[in-house]
């Protein structure tokens, strides 16, 4: 009930904007493609002109939506995205000790209702995105998978969308090697399955064009909502070298957000741990567009959940300004650049940038309590001696 409610809220959505669904028309062509045997990154889709992104075996998986119509696969896809928002959540909100049934199913119902107007949530179903059903493949995996298998479907998720790859240098820092294996063998098998099967495509996809980012950045005002550290140096103000920079602040915010996840996981346990890494995947990747950021959902869960907890005013407060941020800059931005496009400028960087400043803080912020978490633990210690 609440996933045929969600999806009304999604169609009806789709009906005031009716434009959406262009990324999913992009998957269903790209299975279009691989059903045709032509090449999946020849494909020029819509009147924007989009290219097929992701790698071969994404197009293999995405050929079923090329078997049915449009209409059909909207409907699907979005009742899939929103039956797996809603597992997603009940996992989370099993894992702050809300245990009863009955209770936990109220709460993933009064929790959905917050999450879905979201920005980040709704881009993802207004566009026929992947990322919801991504993140709850990666959540069961690593939190819930067989300690022997942990780790392979991660790894195919990687092989349908690079970012979870940054899983692999986690687990090694906290040394679930089996796992950290686990995740490169499974992404391993999509790339060998890709050459079996469309050995053209995987040259071309593998030979480079994995790595072509004006293949993702199609227009120039989609570069306001490119919100990983790289995007907000692109749109600073001046003519200056950016890469040597990212580079510099991927290596700084790559290490040390590792690092803190890690710890995190230690303290706060798996799922905190995998949130914070998944963050940091968002901030050194090349793009992220805002609906890569539907990694805020167990951000603001667990931390809700954590401040009802200790009944702390401050982390209240900062929770409902976390969630203001993931609410209503991106439909600011849309509809400055629909409707008043002259208007865009730096505001704009800054509005939409407050996911970028949003990440970082969020690892800041987590080293720092945990850093006095253990210094609070060393002194009562050293105090019982």
């Amino acid at each position: 009930m609440i996933a045929l409610g969600g999806a009304l809220t999604a169609l009806a959505f789709n009906v005031i904007h009716a434009e959406g669904w262009v990324d999913l028309e992009v998957y269903r062509e790209g299975g279009a493609a691989v059903l045709q045997r032509t090449s999946i990154y020849d494909l020029s889709v819509g009147k924007y002109s989009l290219q097929f992104t992701y790698s071969p075996f994404a197009a293999m998986l995405f050929t079923p939506l090329a078997l049915v119509d449009m209409e059909v696969a909207v409907a699907l896809w979005v009742l899939i995205s929103i039956l797996a928002l809603e597992v997603v959540i009940w996992i989370i909100v099993g894992r702050t000790a809300v245990r009863h049934r009955s209770r936990r199913a109220t709460h993933t119902l009064l929790v959905v209702i917050a999450i879905l107007p979201l920005y980040p949530v709704m881009t993802t179903l207004w566009n026929g995105q992947i990322g919801i059903i991504l993140l709850l493949a990666i959540v069961v995996d690593l939190t819930h998978g067989k300690e022997k298998w942990r780790g392979i479907v991660t790894g195919i998720a990687a092989g349908i969308k690079l970012t979870p790859l940054i899983f692999i240098p986690y687990l090694l820092i906290t040394r679930r090697f089996r796992a950290a294996l686990m995740v490169g063998l499974g992404f391993l098998g999509t790339v060998i399955l890709g050459f079996l099967l469309l050995p053209a495509d995987s040259r071309d996809y593998w030979g480079g064009t994995f790595f072509d980012t004006q293949r993702v950045v199609t227009a120039p005002e989609t570069v306001f909502f490119n919100q990983s550290i790289r995007g907000m140096l692109l749109l600073m103000p001046g003519s200056w070298p950016t890469m040597p920079l990212w580079l510099a602040l991927c290596a700084l915010v790559g290490t040390g957000g590792l690092l803190v996840a890690a710890w995190t996981a230690k303290k706060a346990g798996e799922l905190a741990g995998i949130t914070a890494c998944a963050i940091v995947g968002l901030l050194v990747s090349p793009v992220s567009w805002p609906h890569h950021w539907v990694w805020c959902i167990p951000l603001l869960v667990l931390w809700a959940y954590r401040a009802q907890r200790v009944d702390a005013t401050l982390e209240k407060v900062g929770v409902g300004f976390l969630w203001f941020i993931f609410l209503l800059p991106g439909y600011i931005t849309l509809a400055t650049l629909l409707i008043y496009p002259s208007h865009a400028g730096m505001w704009l960087t800054l509005l939409m940038g407050s996911y970028v400043l949003s990440g970082l803080s969020t690892l800041l912020v987590l080293a720092v309590h945990l850093g006095r978490s253990d210094w609070r633990q060393r002194k009562r210690g050293s105090g019982d001696d």
